[in-house]
């Protein structure tokens, strides 16, 4: 199996999701669409306008707004992309920003929260309501109840026509969706490390101009709470997922 994973930030690399694919034996292909260029051999390479050659996408998270495609040309082709795997049934996973480019693939539209919503962001590992679907969908059927998942985002979506909707939260209702039987989108960051979340630490401080141990105190007794559980999750989450591409 041949993963490709669209790497919209350097900061929010792959994480967990490269990693327990990675034991399962599975190949990566790791693009940098911000720079245009191949992760592992370093060559000029763009969005791929097929999945051939691919088992599997994944589109991960980026501090850019899907509104900002005249920006970010990369948006427009992940989003054509995500629609060409669909379309030939091979599973897809969008991660935060990578949910929203699902989001809009398929005609739904994206924006600031703050736009409809009266909460700005949401930063930190906050609950998850499953929605009654999730009990019956391969991947979520078991996830514990108010599971606490890390968020870093200020963009929403509207729930594109026809999907099923597995998560939601009060503060941000779309929180997850699977479209047919293998296309998923998180809000939420399942890909995260601890060695990610030391990253986001000093990124959110400089963002804040705060001091880095303002920001310590309110995410490590989060992390120290929550990680371990969220990890074990997302790797559960991550086999469930690539065994689609093998039905």
């Amino acid at each position: 199996m041949h993963i490709l994973y669209l790497v919209n930030a350097l900061d929010s690399p792959p994480g967990v999701l490269l990693d327990e694919a990675a034991r399962l034996g599975a190949g990566a292909t790791q693009i940098d669409t911000v720079n245009g260029r191949d992760m592992g051999s370093g060559e000029a390479r763009g969005v791929p306008e097929a999945a051939d050659g691919f088992d599997a996408l994944v589109v991960l998270g980026g501090v850019m707004g899907v509104y900002e495609a005249d920006r970010y040309p990369f948006i427009e082709e992940s989003k054509r992309l995500v629609r060409r795997f669909h379309g030939e049934g091979k599973p897809v996973m969008g991660v935060c920003l990578g949910s929203q480019i699902v989001a809009s693939a398929f005609g739904a539209p994206v924006y600031k929260m703050s736009e409809k919503l009266e909460a700005h962001e949401e930063w930190g590992f906050v609950p998850q309501t499953w929605e009654a679907a999730a009990a019956s969908d391969k991947l979520l059927h078991d996830a514990a109840p108010g599971l606490r998942t890390m968020h870093w985002h200020g963009d929403t979506f509207d729930l594109p026509d026809g999907v099923t909707r597995l998560a939601t939260r009060d503060t941000c209702p779309n929180q997850a969706f699977r479209l047919g039987e293998r296309t998923y989108a998180f809000q939420f960051h399942l890909e995260v490390t601890r060695k990610i979340l030391d990253g986001w630490t000093t990124m959110r401080a400089k963002a804040l101009d705060l001091p880095r141990t303002e920001i310590e105190k309110l995410i490590e007794p989060q992390i120290e709470a929550s990680l371990a559980a969220q990890e074990e999750f997302a790797r559960r989450v991550m086999r469930r997922w690539m065994e689609l591409a093998e039905r």
